[in-house]
């Protein structure tokens, strides 16, 4: 009998797809900035939101919510399934256009190179970079006194570790340039551009379940 295994179905759809990513700058200019969230927390109901930020000046050009339900179940490694496409409505849903986009969750730091942050940028063929909390593949390696912290997984440099965060191509951008980006959009810990995404889909989430 034939046996249908999920997991692995979906793990060779991501290896499929890591061949599309481009792992180099691939832009004419970056001015504006996008972040995305998904805010939830309870059943699949959820909140997408979406800011722009003025890289000169950090100011927020626009902002977009969105609410959502999340019809795939969370599985470690492939939450792409479940929030790239939230995240891709409510980024189609702007009025103005962006340059590059930050994404709570991971990029080519990824068991099969293809995170989150790699499946939306695929899907919008816009830059994306990932910045996630925590280290899923790779180990940290110091070199001298290099800073950031770079991670390695597979024998290749796939990320850098930066104020708690986990830096990684998502897609269309070098690693040099995600890192100056970080550094570039971060008053406080976290990168404004993710920041204000997750603060605006949090209070409209807490709006709804009141």
């Amino acid at each position: 009998m034939y046996s249908y295994d999920l997991n692995t179905n979906l793990a060779n759809i991501q290896n499929m797809l890591a061949e599309h990513v481009i792992k180099k700058d691939d832009f004419k200019e970056l001015k504006i900035i996008a972040g995305v969230d998904v805010s939830f927390s309870q059943d699949n109901q959820a909140v997408a939101a979406a800011v722009l930020i003025d890289l000169y000046n950090l100011e927020i050009i626009e902002t977009i919510i969105q609410e959502v339900e999340l019809l795939f179940p969370y599985k470690s490694g492939f939450l792409g399934f479940r929030e790239a496409n939230a995240m891709v409505s409510v980024l189609n849903g702007l009025k103005r256009d962006y340059d590059v986009v930050m994404i709570n969750g991971h990029g080519v730091l990824h068991p099969r190179g293809f995170g989150l942050a790699s499946q939306v940028g695929v899907m919008i063929d816009k830059p994306t970079l990932g910045v996630a909390k925590r280290l899923i593949v790779g180990i940290h390696i110091v070199e001298g006194n290099h800073f950031p912290e770079l991670i390695i997984f597979t024998n290749e440099i796939l990320g850098a570790y930066l104020n708690g965060f986990y830096v990684s191509i998502g897609h269309k951008i070098s690693l040099k340039t995600a890192i100056e980006l970080f550094n570039d959009t971060s008053i406080f810990k976290t990168p404004e551009p993710i920041r204000q995404a997750h603060i605006l889909a949090t209070q409209a989430f807490k709006k709804i379940l009141d």
